[in-house]
Order: structure tokens, then C-alpha cells, then sequence
């Protein structure tokens, strides 16, 4: 597995693992790309052996293209949340609030059914407002939580979860897209006021930035070619799986 070429996403928790793992001779190399559909695209190219991503995501790229599969391990389980500056704990508070009612009054569950089951087609309304603006930092490259939709703009899980919180603040919304390595130093600089993007909760993220409550689980997972040997199954499991 020397030398193989994983494609990864910029400033994703995937970047890092596929860092961390190997020895030196067996380093993986790591390509990084802007956005999953780029990453997918060189898979298909035969241009990388392999893409490290979030199961939700992968699942929607494998279902357009037939010629990928998704290995059955786990490679890592993950928390996504929001995010805000340090020092705005009102709105930290508030986002938390919002979520917890989501919860209970059932509309969380819905957002999900509709977004990752496709049974419903529910959407939260967007209420008029008399408040500021609340400016929520995206990147709509990542179905189902943030996708661009020809008919309604910029959609996905993250959308539905920001016009809630928005609704709920009395305050009206705006989506600001950008790439998805500058969402962290958007909110920490006052350009965004909260980050929704499926972001995975680190560690070293919180040191610089305060997560939400977590409102979502995901599983980091490998996709491959579905036309490759079993033996480069294994390889690649080997390596990016600790086997």
C-alpha cells in the first residue's frame, strides 16, 4: 500500500486521519480536494485508489455512481454540531435551546426522515422577522446536510436545522457558502455568526472555537472502485483500517 492515493477533504477531520496512519514505508499519500464531488470524480478517473469521507454523503455519491462501493468497516465514529465564537455564549445558549426543542417537538426527526429516509418531504418554513440577520456559514458541497438544489438554492439537513434556529431567535437567516476550511475562521472572526457544515467535533477545534449541542452521529468510512480484486479490498482496508 505504499503510495497509495486516498482523496480526503481540506481541513476535514478525514485530512488528519489519513495523516496519522501508516509507517514510513507504508505512509499513505494523502489528495486533497475542495470538495467530495472533485474527490469522487478522481476516484472514478482511476486518478486516487481511494476517498476517506462521512457515511451520509458517501451513501448519496455511491447511489449515482453504480461503479463505487463503500468498505463495510467503520473507520471512525464522529459528533456533528454547530459552532460559534467563544465569546458569544447568548447565542451558544439560545442555538442549544432551539435544538432541544426541535428534539421534543419532533422536528429533528422529521428533517431526518425527509433528508437520509426520503420518506417525508417536510421543510421547516421560513418566518418573517423583525430581528438582525442571522449569518450561518455553510459549504453546499456535502449531501444531505448542505447541497445546492436548482428549484429551492442551498438545502440539506444543516439548512432546515439553521431556518429552525433562526425561526426560533425571532431573527431572519442568511446562508453565506464558502470553502468549507474558512468556516471556523469566519464564526471566530464575527463574518458568520454561526457554522453549520457538518462539522465533527474535535478536540482541537473546541480549544478555539465553542461547539452546539451534538444534533447528529457519523461514521467515517472508505469508498473504492467496485470493480477493483478483493485483494486490493483488503489492502486498503490493512492500512486505512489498522488490519
Amino acid at each position: 500500500m505504499a503510495n497509495k492515493k486516498v482523496g480526503v477533504l481540506v481541513g476535514t477531520t478525514g485530512e488528519i486521519y489519513a495523516a496519522d496512519y501508516g509507517t514510513d514505508s507504508t505512509r499513505l499519500h494523502a489528495e486533497k480536494f475542495e470538495t467530495l464531488a472533485q474527490a469522487v470524480n478522481a476516484l472514478l478517473e482511476g486518478k486516487i485508489d481511494a476517498v476517506l469521507t462521512d457515511d451520509a454523503p458517501a451513501k448519496v455519491f455511491v447511489r449515482k455512481n453504480p461503479s463505487l462501493r463503500i468498505l463495510n468497516e467503520t473507520f471512525k465514529e464522529e459528533s456533528y454540531a454547530g459552532i460559534v465564537a467563544k465569546e458569544n455564549i447568548g447565542l451558544l445558549d439560545s442555538v442549544n435551546i432551539a435544538l432541544i426543542q426541535m428534539r421534543a417537538m419532533g422536528v429533528y426527526d422529521s428533517i431526518f426522515d425527509s433528508y437520509i429516509g426520503g420518506q417525508t418531504k417536510y421543510h421547516v418554513s421560513q418566518d418573517s422577522a423583525v430581528g438582525p440577520v442571522l449569518r450561518v456559514a455553510t459549504n453546499a458541497e456535502f449531501p444531505p446536510f448542505e447541497f445546492r438544489c436548482k428549484k429551492r438554492g442551498i438545502v440539506g439537513i444543516d439548512i432546515e436545522i439553521a431556518r429552525y434556529v433562526a425561526n426560533y431567535l425571532g431573527r431572519n437567516l442568511e446562508i453565506i457558502d464558502m470553502d468549507f476550511d474558512d468556516i471556523i475562521d469566519s464564526v471566530r472572526a464575527g463574518a458568520a455568526d454561526l457554522g453549520l457544515a457538518a462539522l465533527s467535533v474535535t478536540e482541537e477545534r473546541s480549544h478555539i472555537i465553542n461547539f452546539t449541542d451534538h444534533y447528529a452521529t457519523s461514521k467515517i468510512v472508505v469508498v473504492v472502485r467496485s470493480g477493483e480484486q478483493e485483494s486490493t479490498f483488503q489492502r486498503i482496508k490493512d492500512s486505512l483500517l489498522g488490519g
